[in-house]
């Protein structure tokens, strides 16, 4: 339901001024082909995936909300006024804010039901959700907040379509726009207020956690964003995850997983690392499912995203001062928590991510026999090691090996089209700078690859008293209880967590059962055959400049080990240029085009300067998307919605790489 500003007072003879919009649902034109539709709120909030032909078919989300009478508007706003003086607290904190907030709308309902003319049983329904929305919701964006298909929600200013991150679609733009400056303001300002934060022209920048542990991250007025407030909420899946459901989504295979859960079972750390949004607390979460059930836990965020099914679980939460100007009055860092944690004797500890001094803690802590993982920004092993040895996070590399294995987590182009996330490696650290891959993703087929054997498995084995054959025939049974789980439909993280626990109890009653199910089942997965080669990478720290003869011998010597070294070719004194990735013309026209008109511009601009056909210009703009260097919007051009395009953070650094400026 559009907000509106209150009319304006007016002289007797003077034409009433029309109140200003404050936020605007489009409607779905006649012209627009729909997807799919499905309810969010049955039957009063529903959602259609619909195609913009004049965008080249590009898809969007638009919400429709059943609409109120002027009657029942009224009705609505006097209910509201009412509650907010008669409400009644709850009697005690569990009950449910938002089922009681009904309750009383009901009960005030019944005491004014003089007052509240033309509504029947057929409209008390839409009164009710509208005050639901509006009261104890989010608004105009509770639709949005409701979708459990999406994953972001982020506006980008005033006269800007919202847009959301969708399971199925992905990046696409809404059909909400905040029309007023001042409104988008007081918006902010709420949900900073159900953060339990403040936000204001002093402080106008937040960073906080919603009711229903959502993330939002924003910004107020133009004191930091010239184009006026922004937000961003990353949804929190109350379900997160289970690693049946990794395996079964192909993120990662079932070999893989078994591995992990033998590692985790004897205490070998991890780090998950990747780009924003590649699935990297997703990941640990999942991981997290092979704890063993007497483990103790500490987990340690800036915002609590983790959602372990463990009963023994210390969760610890960093705390921002509350002090003014430089002072930190009251500041709790990860650093501090880090710290306090070993205090608590965990056998693991898992730190959301590292970025700072708390780093250089846990990877102590590690090197004392503690358990650790953690996730951490970078698109490699070797970045991530040199991000972890340089300031601020001052890891000496002796204690780099306490890192046992790091997986690299990815959103990438599936070879049948489309994105998705996949664990893309699996490496395990030998020493500094020396690295073995142990699990590879091939983007061909679509499949992870064991390429080589591994070397932790003979340590545990060495310390279990067992061989390595015994370990790699565990992790084949492991993969049988994996199986057997997908089969069975055993999905939710609490049943999984349930079949782990019993399997660490009765290892041979939980296989067997699933053994002989599978094979009647014909569903029995083939045991991998792990070759007794390792493809090491040994990345030598500092990079002499020799002579090319002198490569020479390096390669005679790796010839005759049954180990693969790579060696990185020779430093050149000639820095070496990074490289700029390559644009049909089509693309490139598109970028220079959104270029001259300030990184954004409606349809009919862009396509009018880039001089390419339909055809063309539908492919160039789909192609640009899909490497999300172009994001396809909804603008405002002299008061009248229309289809447009805006340079990403990406397509602005490309844009400059080309020259195109």
């Amino acid at each position: 339901m559009p907000k509106r500003k209150p009319k304006k007072a007016t002289g007797k003879g003077k034409k009433e001024e029309k109140p200003e919009e404050t936020v605007v649902h489009l409607p779905v034109r006649e012209d627009y082909k729909v997807v799919t539709e499905y309810w969010v709120v049955e039957p009063y909030a529903k959602v259609k995936i619909v195609e913009i032909p004049e965008a080249g078919n590009q898809r969007a989300y638009f919400v429709e909300e059943v609409q109120l009478t002027e009657e029942e508007r009224k009705a609505v706003d006097k209910l509201i006024d009412i509650l907010s003086v008669e409400l009644e607290p709850p009697a005690s904190f569990d009950v449910d804010l938002r089922q009681h907030v009904i309750d009383e709308a009901r009960r005030l309902a019944e005491k004014y039901k003089g007052s509240l003319r033309g509504i029947g049983e057929e409209s008390w329904g839409k009164v009710i959700y509208y005050i639901e929305r509006d009261l104890v919701g989010y608004g105009p964006i509770e639709v949005l907040m409701r979708d459990y298909r999406l994953e972001d929600i982020s506006c980008d200013g005033v006269d800007r379509a919202i847009h959301v991150w969708h399971r199925e679609y992905e990046s696409i733009p809404t059909n909400i726009v905040f029309r007023s400056r001042d409104y988008l303001r007081e918006f902010i300002v709420k949900l900073a207020h159900m953060s339990g934060k403040h936000i204001s022209a002093a402080f106008p920048i937040v960073d906080a956690m919603l009711p229903g542990r959502h993330r939002l991250a924003a910004t107020y007025g133009e004191e930091v964003s010239p184009r006026g407030s922004t937000f961003t909420i990353r949804k929190f899946r109350e379900k997160p995850l289970s690693i049946v459901e990794m395996v079964e989504g192909g993120n990662l295979d079932d070999w893989t997983a078994a591995y992990l859960w033998l590692m985790i079972e004897n205490r070998m750390t991890a780090m998950v690392i990747g780009a924003t949004a590649a699935g990297k607390t997703t990941l640990l979460n999942a991981i997290a499912n092979f704890f063993k059930p007497g483990f103790k836990i500490v987990t340690i965020e800036e915002t609590p995203e983790l959602n372990l099914p463990h009963e023994n679980w210390v969760q610890l939460v960093s705390r921002e001062s509350y002090g003014l100007g430089e002072s930190k009055v009251g500041q709790i860092t990860l650093y501090d928590l880090v710290k306090v944690s070993l205090r608590y004797r965990p056998d693991y500890i898992i730190v959301g991510e590292v970025r700072g001094e708390e780093a250089f803690v846990l990877f102590q802590a590690m090197s004392t026999g503690h358990g650790g993982m953690s996730t951490m920004h970078a698109d490699s092993l070797d970045r991530a090691v040199k991000r972890l040895t340089s300031p601020p996070m001052n890891v000496s590399p002796a204690y780099i090996p306490s890192l046992n294995i790091a997986l690299l987590s990815e959103r990438t182009v599936l070879p049948s089209g489309g994105f998705a996330r996949r664990v893309k490696h699996v490496w395990e650290v030998e020493d500094f700078e020396k690295y073995r891959e142990v699990v590879r993703w091939d983007p061909v087929k679509d499949t992870h690859r064991v390429i080589s054997e591994s070397y932790h498995i003979k340590h545990i084995a060495e310390r279990t008293g067992k061989t390595p054959e015994d370990m790699y025939k565990e992790i084949e049974r492991r993969r049988v209880v994996l199986k057997w789980m997908q089969m069975k439909g055993i999905k939710e993280t609490k049943d999984v967590f349930t079949v782990i626990n019993r399997y660490y109890m009765y290892p041979d009653e939980v296989y067997a059962t699933a053994y002989a199910e599978l094979k009647e089942a014909n569903a029995l997965p083939q045991p991998l055959k792990i070759t007794p080669k390792a493809v090491v990478e040994v990345i030598p720290q500092a990079r002499p400049v020799v002579a090319k003869p002198a490569i020479q011998p390096a390669a005679q010597v790796a010839a005759q080990t049954s180990t693969t070294v790579k060696i990185p070719e020779e430093n050149n004194s000639t820095p070496i240029a990074e490289p700029v990735p390559s644009l049909p013309p089509e693309g490139t026209a598109v970028l220079k085009a959104l270029a001259v008109l300030g990184g954004e511009g409606d349809h009919a601009s862009v396509f009018s300067l880039t001089a390419l056909s339909r055809e063309q210009f539908v492919k160039a703009v789909g192609d640009l998307s899909g490497k999300r260097l172009v994001i396809p919007t909804l603008i405002y051009v002299e008061g009248r919605p229309t289809v447009g395009y805006r340079l990403t953070s990406e397509g602005e650094a490309l844009v400059k790489k080309l020259g195109l400026k």
